[in-house]
């Protein structure tokens, strides 16, 4: 017997309505293999970025932390000597303009120093 033309109509439509349901499973699953390799690759990072990284950022924020505070120190120190140099040399009545370069340096590195020790320590106070 052969099939009519409204048979062959349906076989075909459920043909096609099966081949768009396998497109969609397809679409599916390589969606749900992207989504898995974005949470693999999401979680190796935030692994790393808390893990080494943090640790790497923390170690270079104690370092410099570190160095500012000895420049600070270094630097009153210094100022605290070109003062005492310039005060005496007025009373000896001797130029003593290159020590007041230096104070100013002191004075600008003290200055430098404490600012970023307030900014590198800042999270210390909120």
């Amino acid at each position: 017997m052969k099939p009519t033309t409204e048979q062959i109509l349906s076989a075909l439509n459920e043909m096609i309505q099966s081949k768009t349901e396998l497109k969609a499973e397809k679409v599916e699953l390589g969606l749900m293999d992207d989504l898995e390799k974005l949470h693999k690759e999401g979680s190796k990072l935030s692994s790393d970025a808390s893990g080494s990284g943090l640790s790497a950022v923390r170690k270079a924020v104690q370092k410099a932390d570190n160095d500012f505070t000895q420049l600070s120190r270094k630097s009153e120190d210094g100022i605290d000597k070109a003062e005492k140099f310039i005060k005496a040399a007025k009373e000896l009545g001797v130029d003593a303009k290159q020590v007041q370069g230096y104070l100013n340096n002191f004075k600008s590195w003290s200055d430098d120093a404490d600012y970023w020790i307030k900014q590198l320590n800042a999270d210390q106070y909120n």
